[in-house]
């Protein structure tokens, strides 16, 4: 079953690449949505699904996936952002191809249950991203792919150093993660090997100060939005962290935890006081979301389990919210021609839906009690606490900051008075607006139900670190 979850939304992709009508891309995302929606709702606990291949069984490789709880709720956000995207962005078919394989890359990622196989598909996941900036960006495209490039490959090489170390130094017989885990690495090695992984996974995340790539990357990426939505679906760094480098290498992670707790806290304000100051809505939500994956990360390098439960709930809140918003400002940009901020004023006289779904979509990523953001930041900072009270207290403050900045920007573009005319919602963009609408509330209303099957692997990883049930 989770084979087919993963291989779906890449059949469909590689369909439009052909020259399918863009028609079959949305049904292929409504059926990848569907699918993954019912592996969520109906996971027994622990690892299901799972499916095994040799890919080189000689060096112990093999294609392994399963579902956990944190696999599912990552399944349910990507197939529901996608569909979104889908549904909304107007795009060619041949892009939206692109999006659908890159989402199906992303779900064999989420499931790996083989560290060899979780790197490839890691890596495999950028070509898509790096063609449809390529293809469809902005004038400033070789310069972001270039950036971009630069800092990945930063990351990757002593990422793939620290796989094959972290085997060899460990003995374990194969990449499977369940070998890894049972024969981890020890002393000076540990920190070799962690800080291989710290180096790719920061990027990824985006980490202060190896965020500088992102903005870049979203401002050059096509106007539709759908491109940023499927970058904010790869921000892995925080997923990485927990299912992999943190667990295999706890005693290198116990020597950097400090410093990880220090940039996390510094980037998430960082990222706060830069948003407030974009001037087009892209660069606010890049960094934005340098913000709040601080924030997520934060409550990983905790080493608590309140922590660890709000950063990876917040990491699949934001693929919604924040991915709804870059989809937004595609529609935005369709009307009137610009994503400037203060370019258009008072649109809410004209486009009242659109105005709406952008004021839900905000208050969700600034944390609103009874929207997804908010049970994500709660326990991250009751996590936090526990680490460094006076850290926590600088994540609070970039929580503020985020509430100024979104909502000023809000305030510019939709209330304050102005002569600009839009057409509101319309179409495809209404169930569009339903869906996001309905999934901040349920995530907000009903946080238990998503994170049932995240407490066991929260309680597991804070155990590993000494803390924990």
């Amino acid at each position: 079953m989770v084979a087919l979850a993963i291989l779906l939304p890449i059949l469909f992709g590689l369909l439009l690449l052909l020259g399918l009508p863009r028609v079959l891309g949305v049904w292929g995302a409504a059926l990848s949505f569907l699918l993954n929606l019912y592996l969520f709702l109906a996971h027994p606990g622990g690892v299901a699904y799972e499916v095994q291949a040799p890919l080189l069984p000689q060096a112990g490789v093999y294609w392994a996936f399963g579902l956990d709880g944190l696999s599912a709720l990552f399944f349910l956000t990507i197939g529901l952002t996608v569909f979104l995207g889908a549904l909304v962005a107007r795009v060619e078919g041949r892009f939206l191809g692109l999006a659908l394989l890159m989402s199906g890359l992303l779900l064999g990622l989420f499931a790996a249950r083989d560290l060899l196989a979780f790197y490839l598909l890691f890596e495999a996941a950028l070509i898509p991203a790096l063609l449809m900036l390529y293809f469809y960006g902005g004038e400033g495209r070789v310069r972001a792919i270039y950036t971009f490039l630069l800092f990945t490959l930063a990351g990757s090489l002593p990422m793939l150093a620290a796989v094959l170390a972290l085997r060899v130094l460990g003995g374990s017989p194969t990449f499977l993660l369940e070998d890894l885990l049972a024969h981890p690495v020890e002393g000076t090695a540990a920190f070799w090997v962690f800080l291989g992984f710290a180096l790719a996974f920061a990027v990824k995340t985006p980490l202060f100060p190896v965020h500088a790539w992102l903005p870049l990357f979203h401002r050059e990426n096509h106007p539709s939005g759908l491109a940023d939505a499927l970058g904010t679906l790869y921000k892995v760094g925080v997923f990485a962290f927990f299912r992999f480098a943190i667990p295999l290498a706890p005693e290198g992670f116990y020597a950097l935890q400090g410093l990880l707790l220090l940039l996390a806290a510094a980037g998430a304000l960082y990222g706060a006081w830069l948003a407030f100051a974009a001037r087009d809505f892209k660069t606010l939500l890049a960094y934005a979301g340098v913000s709040h994956m601080g924030i997520a990360a934060l409550g990983v390098f905790s080493g608590t389990p309140e922590g660890a439960l709000g950063g990876l709930y917040l990491l699949a809140a934001s693929g919604i919210y924040t991915g709804g918003l870059f989809l937004l400002a595609g529609r935005v940009h369709e009307r009137v021609g610009t994503l400037e901020i203060g370019r258009y004023r008072g649109l809410a006289a004209s486009a009242p839906g659109l105005a709406a779904l952008a004021l839900f979509l905000l208050l969700a990523m600034i944390g609103l009690p009874g929207l997804s953001g908010f049970p994500g930041e709660l326990l991250v900072l009751l996590g936090a606490y526990k680490a460094s009270p006076w850290l926590a207290a600088l994540a609070f403050l970039s929580v503020i900051a985020g509430a100024a900045y979104a909502l000023t920007a809000f305030q510019r573009v939709f209330w304050e008075k102005g002569e600009w005319r839009m057409e509101d919602l319309k179409g495809a963009e209404w169930p569009f607006a339903l869906l996001a609408v309905a999934a901040l509330f349920l995530m907000g209303v009903f946080p238990g139900f998503f994170l049932k099957g995240l407490e066991p692997l929260a309680e597991a990883f804070a155990r590993i670190l000494g803390g924990g049930a």
